[in-house]
């Protein structure tokens, strides 16, 4: 008798366990069910400091910290010593990538979006930074079946004068069939460059 209840009790637990892994209806209200849109992600924002200073974007003083719209990168490797007397290194960045991603099914064929880069930025190009030949048109394209593109950047080192920090501000506009979120069309990259006694 004993196993017999053992075995009931079981069966009734077992149940209950496995219909709480079936999706629920209030689940289905997280799910996005919006108009496709295309959006700025900032791909570095989470990785390790360690990782982001051999890359070239800047960790260090705070005010260069990155957020989901914008980052601080060098042309040129350098060191940075804080009024605490710690040293950091950086690494040059010879190309930044800014992400531009679909938020919607995918298409099974590329799609051209435009952005472009607005008057108010700081950076000169041709001076401070390139844009990619692929991108040099106000172009940026998300291949087929694929949730992203890139626009590349090229910052060019001692574009300006040193430890000077000039910004680019990108805008993303989209195409006729997909617009740019106005939470993320906008992202800023800003290039330092740094001071003659930082690179010894």
């Amino acid at each position: 008798m004993r196993k017999i209840f053992r075995y009931a009790f079981l069966l009734i637990a077992g149940t209950f366990l496995l219909a709480g892994c079936l999706p629920e209806e209030g689940e289905e209200a997280l799910k996005y069910q919006g108009p496709s849109v295309v959006e700025f992600k900032n791909q570095t924002l989470g990785k390790l400091t360690s990782v982001l200073r051999g890359e070239g974007v800047l960790t260090v003083p705070a005010a260069n910290v990155q957020t989901d719209t914008s980052r601080f990168i060098t042309p040129t490797a350098y060191a940075f010593t804080s009024a605490a007397g710690t040293r950091t290194t950086f690494s040059a960045r010879a190309v930044d990538s800014v992400l531009v991603q679909l938020v919607g099914p995918q298409s099974s064929t590329e799609t051209v979006l435009n952005f472009e880069v607005l008057p108010t930025s700081t950076a000169v190009q041709g001076t401070d930074y390139t844009l990619d030949p692929s991108n040099a048109n106000g172009r940026v394209v998300i291949p087929a079946n694929k949730s992203q593109g890139y626009i590349l950047i090229r910052p060019i080192a001692g574009g300006s004068a040193p430890g000077t920090t000039r910004r680019i501000i990108l805008h993303l506009t989209g195409n006729e069939a997909l617009k740019a979120s106005p939470n993320y069309d906008t992202f800023y990259v800003s290039i330092y460059q740094p001071t003659v006694a930082q690179q010894q």
